[in-house]
């Protein structure tokens, strides 16, 4: 799978730790599965999967077999 980032997101997404195999397996999540949502007027979708111990959501929208990011983020939280 081929993602794109701008040179902003990139550096966003550095800075919040999240690598691109990250972005690959929860794209790969929603679409495999239908686990995503889809935002009509932008045409972008938001994918979400647990890794680990963090739930990582990505921003993302997809063109031919392009998957363009447009941003990422990960929290991590316990139920007890």
């Amino acid at each position: 799978m081929e993602i794109k980032k701008s040179k902003e997101i990139t550096a966003l997404l550095e800075s919040r730790n999240i690598r691109d195999e990250e972005l690959i397996e929860v794209i790969l999540h929603g679409e495999n599965t239908g686990q995503k949502f889809y935002h009509p007027e932008t045409g972008r979708y938001l994918a979400y999967e647990r890794l680990g111990q963090a739930t990582y959501y990505v921003l993302y929208s997809v063109q031919e077999s392009q998957y363009t990011v447009h941003s990422a983020y990960w929290y991590k939280s316990e139920l007890s």
